[in-house]
């Protein structure tokens, strides 16, 4: 970008004028808020004590519960391979608004069901478009940032998450099932709407030789008075030897430059989703019940969401300043430390392990909205090299499906046989793992252009802490 692109990115308003700039504002935000239906998603588990006493229609069983939640997972499973063509041959905008229409209809369904069966189809089918909003959302997000505010914009997407699971936690503790899942339809509608005015990323523009679309989309997203030439032209050479089927992109991973960034940040998505998260977003009513809090699990459970959205809220608006490696490092070494203590208490039966217990898993909580909620994802846009960006976009989307399928699926499992103070202690292993991954490996990202990025694992130096 040009000196004077920045200068009008910094003054904002008395440049180009308020109402453009509030248009670019209300388009960023916008893109952001594709988080709250995907968020949502993730928080309905929380209804499902009171759908297990709801036997008005149809029984729901501990073994419904348990593919009830991880069946978005299992979907994802296998329509994560092919999220990453569907989201190159579409386009991240329009595989967006193709995904959020029948994303509400499948909530009324649920909400309006009189048949466990079609309870059952409405998950599948959110599911599904789950997927394709997961994998259009980080990269679209990135690719429309300027690289001063990337982590700022990408971390408050994080906000917007934490506020959709603050909200799916309080719909579930106030209202009944019923209308606790049809709500969600709402939001899903209004973002539909608001994103026909979104441009596309100009990254896919140019990808698909549409330059003049690509220069028309730069300027509605940094401002009619920017000259948007020179990032233009940065773009253009991004992609302009980089093809994007899926046999070029695994030709590129052999490169150490690409595959190196990929299978860092796959093994940290890997750890992360054996870390304890599960157990505690979408079980935490189960979760604090079986530590025996002295608090109602429901209120636990809403305290839980407000106290994730302050963490993901600090990180967004320091995360530009601090960087992401301090954020992800001490927060992994904080959640591990966390889930251990907690989980000798509850093992050993330690004095005071009830309030013990929850102060450390709330600890965790905080400590998981810091750094290691926001910052993996923030790394798929930022790490991942152009090349194959949309492969490892699918491939991370795969890892944390897989993952969360797994651990959801063999909750109740688990903690019948080893018990939940054993299971948090095995939980903290991934968390100290990825400390170290961190401290090694992962290169800062903060500050630099996507273009930059590409050249980080170029040499082996850039593996360095100090990158």
């Amino acid at each position: 970008m040009t000196q004077s692109s920045e200068n009008d990115e910094k003054e904002g308003p008395p440049k180009e004028g308020c109402c453009a700039y509030a248009i670019r504002v209300v388009l960023l935000v916008t893109v952001i808020c594709i988080t709250l239906p995907i968020n949502l998603v993730l928080s309905w588990p929380a209804v499902l004590p009171k759908l297990e006493e709801d036997t008005a229609d149809f029984t729901v069983t501990k073994e419904d519960v348990s593919w009830l939640v991880s069946v978005v997972f299992i979907i994802g499973i296998f329509v994560s391979t092919f999220a990453g063509s569907l989201l190159e041959l579409l386009g991240p905008k329009r595989l967006v608004l193709l995904a959020l229409l029948p994303k509400a209809a499948f909530w009324l369904l649920m909400a309006f069901t009189p048949y466990l069966s079609l309870l059952y189809l409405g998950r599948v089918g959110l599911a599904f478009v789950n997927c394709f909003l997961c994998a259009a959302f980080q990269p679209l997000l990135a690719e429309i940032s300027t690289p001063e505010k990337r982590g700022l914009v990408a971390a408050s997407s994080e906000i917007a998450a934490a506020a959709a699971m603050l909200i799916g936690y309080m719909l579930a503790n106030f209202l009944s099932w019923r209308p606790a899942t049809a709500i969600p339809a709402a939001p899903c509608m209004l973002i539909s709407l608001l994103m026909y005015f979104v441009p596309e990323s100009p990254y896919w523009l140019v990808r698909k030789n549409r330059i003049e679309e690509a220069e028309r989309s730069l300027r509605r997203l940094r401002g009619p008075k920017c000259d948007v030439s020179n990032q233009l032209n940065s773009v253009i050479t991004a992609a302009s030897d980089n093809k994007t089927s899926i046999s070029s992109q695994i030709t590129q991973l052999k490169k150490r430059e690409n595959g190196m960034p990929v299978f860092l940040l796959w093994v940290v998505f890997v750890l992360r989703e054996y870390g304890g998260k599960n157990a505690m977003f979408s079980y935490s009513v189960y979760t604090f019940h079986q530590a025996k809090v002295e608090i109602d699990p429901f209120i636990c459970t809403m305290i839980l969401g407000a106290i994730r959205l302050i963490g993901h809220t600090i990180s967004a608006f320091t995360i530009d300043y601090v960087g992401r490696k301090p954020f992800i490092g001490g927060s992994s070494l904080v959640c591990g430390l966390s889930v251990l203590v907690s989980g000798i208490f509850l093992v050993l039966e330690l004095p005071g392990k009830s309030w013990v217990s929850l102060g450390l898993l709330l600890l965790f909580v905080i400590s998981y909205g810091l750094g290691m909620g926001p910052i993996p994802w923030v790394y798929i846009g930022e790490l991942l090299p152009t090349p194959v960006r949309p492969l490892g976009s699918s491939l991370m989307v795969f890892t944390y499906n897989f993952g969360g399928f797994v651990m959801n699926y063999a909750f109740f499992k688990i903690i019948s046989k080893l018990g939940l103070g054993l299971t948090l202690v095995i939980f903290s292993v991934p968390n100290f793992f990825i400390m170290l991954i961190v401290i090694l490996w992962l290169p800062e990202t903060r500050g630099r252009s996507l273009e930059e990025l590409q050249d980080v694992f170029r040499s082996k130096s850039a593996s360095s802490p100090e990158n």
